[in-house]
């Protein structure tokens, strides 16, 4: 699952998409599919917090972008602490240093990268898995983070399996995501099954553009894409996020 849960402190505590309110949606979606494995973005710490008491059988990993330690929002990966077993940790940022903390060329926030090595211990099989959260504003920074990513996911992507995921906050038409499926199949287009729309970002329902696809899962060539979807479910017409969850079904080659 990729998900973009919104920020912590975006809305005001009276507003009923505060998340205060919806933290409790965001966990019962996540139960419903119970993914191996999480990707979120905009996740500050203490949303992470709240959602692992919410979700025991999960761990996590992720650092903060302001900081790389825990101000502000983080791309944390959550997995199945029974299943999985990390063996590397990494976060990178979106810029030219990508090894500091720091913004990168038109973006107008700092940005990372996600990266974990994992031992799947049911198959006794290791893969990587990288999330991101792309820049809102800078075009130049979304098509150079595109090539960032495929330039680091290469290094791994001869031997192991390899699982990407993002809010890209660009669509299938843009340069960045030609870029990333000249090396990655999305899970979208290359999946046996498919459910849900072409939409993941809502606004909570106040922003819905056709086509406005900006969530994705990307896999190399040694992982299958059995089905992939997008959960449109609403909680008596409550968002859970202004975005829409990503789930794909995924088997290692």
């Amino acid at each position: 699952m990729t998900y973009n849960i919104r920020c912590g402190f975006c809305e005001d505590s009276s507003n009923v998409n505060n998340w205060g309110y919806r933290k409790y949606l965001v966990a019962y979606l996540i139960k419903s599919h119970k993914p191996d494995l999480i990707g979120l973005q905009e996740a500050e710490m203490f949303q992470v917090n709240e959602l692992i008491e919410m979700l025991d059988e999960y761990d996590w990993y992720g650092v903060s972008r302001e900081d790389g330690k825990v101000k502000g929002e983080s791309t944390a990966i959550l997995y199945k602490k029974k299943r999985f077993k990390p063996l590397t940790k990494k976060t990178l940022w979106l810029s030219e240093t990508p090894n500091l903390v720091s913004k990168g060329w038109d973006a107008a926030l700092k940005r990372t990268v996600t990266l974990i090595k994992f031992r799947d211990k049911k198959l006794n099989r290791e893969f990587y898995y990288a999330n991101t959260h792309f820049d809102h504003i800078g075009e130049k920074a979304r098509t150079e983070s595109s090539s960032l990513l495929v330039d680091l996911l290469s290094k791994y992507s001869d031997k192991y399996p390899v699982i990407f995921s993002g809010d890209l906050n660009y669509t299938s038409t843009s340069e960045g995501y030609k870029i990333l499926s000249s090396k990655l199949l999305d899970a979208k287009t290359t999946s046996e099954k498919e459910i849900g729309g072409n939409i993941t970002f809502t606004g909570f329902g106040k922003d819905i553009q056709p086509d406005n696809k900006i969530d994705f899962i990307f896999v190399n060539d040694k992982v299958k894409v059995l089905n992939h979807i997008v959960d449109t479910t609403l909680f008596n017409g409550l968002y859970p996020s202004d975005h829409y969850p990503v789930i794909a079904e995924l088997k290692i080659k």
